[in-house]
């Protein structure tokens, strides 16, 4: 797949159009009309790309990325006599760069389609780090991690990241984001240490294949971290403080009482407040009317998904009921362990651990709804601090968009830079 997207497509019109522009480019190629293209090919480049090797390529974005949806970000340039413009095109699952070059006589003289890719932030260029590989063990699984920590560390603090749902990377890669790489370098240019791990659905997807809890999912596996890197006797801190992502988040009240007095802060990334059937219900109701154009699919899903979320309220469910037939891809023990926790009151209890609850205020996830709930629950205590950003999705990323989406997330981008300085300034002086 890597291989076919890097190949350069030179492609040279024969005047089907009076001007070939990128948007041509792309509907044709949307509609698998791949010999309209074709047919704007010289005489060269037919001899090196045939409609075949076109269609494979476009195709093979489709396979993974979905159905195109929209072109933007469109900038022209003149080239020798030509013009060349590219774009951003935005699939369901994915997005890619397309460059498009006309020649003089207004002919096509090349395609190029590249995925887009991570880059590193700014405030990460030229940071010098030492890096350690540490292997965890938690229970019968060994999880490889990475211990990032800032040149001139004198027991600096350390913060552990803990991941979000899904089978996650050590880095939180989504999309063509790496939300804990890019929290991993901008702690360590503020002189605090991170380690990140490999998740256990990620190095073990087999594990997860039938009944699991939210401990096999999260917990477990968040402590057996900390503990890694707390009785190291190698490594001396001076803070250690976790941090949990969404799930990692709704989970860390748990942890937090789970760990007591060896924890020296907690922080909340986009934590829920909600019960996680009505999340997760709402979640898909937003994506389903996202378009604001409802088929009769698209309704029955979003009754079947109320249903299932009453259905999971009610406990009409077994601990041998599959994922299939509830929602997300937690089966009737997942659903089963949380039915009397919440997050809210759990972290209300806890009077000593000192919390830190960060919200993105343009997340279609976990939404400003579960942070007002948060202030007002447990906003007035001592120990607890929140703060929401403007314009940052659930990575803590940017976005200019309206209304957000899973598109934010394929376009790459970087935590912002404000919510490291505040995070950093929280863990160096909280107490």
């Amino acid at each position: 797949m890597k291989k076919t997207l890097s190949i350069l497509l030179f492609i040279i019109a024969n005047g089907v159009y009076a001007q070939t522009t990128i948007e041509d480019v792309a509907d044709c190629l949307s509609k698998h009309k791949y010999k309209k293209v074709y047919r704007n090919f010289d005489e060269t480049m037919r001899e090196s790309i045939s409609v075949t090797k076109l269609q494979e390529v476009w195709e093979g974005i489709e396979a993974t990325g979905g159905k195109l949806l929209s072109i933007e970000d469109i900038v022209e340039k003149p080239l020798d006599g030509g013009i060349k413009q590219s774009a951003i095109l935005n699939f369901e699952g994915t997005a890619v760069r397309m460059l498009v070059s006309q020649n003089e006589d207004k002919q096509l003289s090349g395609l190029f389609i590249t995925l887009l890719g991570y880059a590193p932030p700014a405030y990460g260029e030229g940071l010098a780090t030492g890096k350690r590989r540490i292997m965890i063990k938690s229970g019968e699984y060994a999880l490889p991690g990475e211990l990032m920590i800032p040149v001139n560390c004198n027991k600096c603090p350390v913060v552990i990241l803990v991941h979000g749902s899904g089978p996650n990377d050590k880095d939180e890669t989504i999309g063509a984001n790496k939300v804990f790489y890019d929290l991993a370098l901008g702690l360590a240019s503020k002189g605090i240490a991170t380690f990140r791990y490999d998740k256990r659905s990620k190095i073990y997807p087999e594990v997860m294949a039938n009944q699991f809890d939210l401990y096999d999912e999260t917990i477990d596996d968040a402590i057996a971290a900390f503990n890694s890197i707390k009785q190291d006797t190698s490594l001396d801190f001076g803070k250690y403080i976790m941090l949990g992502h969404s799930l990692g988040a709704y989970a860390m009240p748990l942890i937090a009482d789970s760990l007591g007095n060896d924890l020296d802060g907690a922080v909340l990334f986009s934590a829920n407040a909600r019960r996680l059937e009505d999340l997760i219900a709402y979640q898909m109701k937003y994506l389903t009317e996202y378009d604001e154009i409802i088929t009769d699919d698209e309704e029955q899903i979003i009754i079947e998904n109320t249903a299932r979320a009453q259905n999971i309220r009610d406990g009409n469910y077994t601990s041998e009921t599959t994922a299939e037939n509830l929602l997300a891809y937690w089966p009737g023990t997942f659903w089963d362990g949380i039915k009397d926790y919440n997050p809210v009151s759990t972290l209300k209890q806890n009077t000593t651990t000192p919390f830190f609850i960060m919200q993105g205020e343009k997340d279609y996830q976990i939404t400003m709804v579960d942070f007002g709930i948060w202030r007002q629950e447990v906003g007035m205590m001592p120990n607890v601090k929140l703060l929401s950003f403007p314009g940052l999705t659930h990575l803590f990323t940017p976005t200019d968009a309206d209304r957000p989406s899973p598109q934010d997330y394929f376009l790459p981008n970087n935590v912002d830079e404000q919510v490291i300085l505040e995070l950093a300034d929280w863990v160096k002086y909280v107490e």
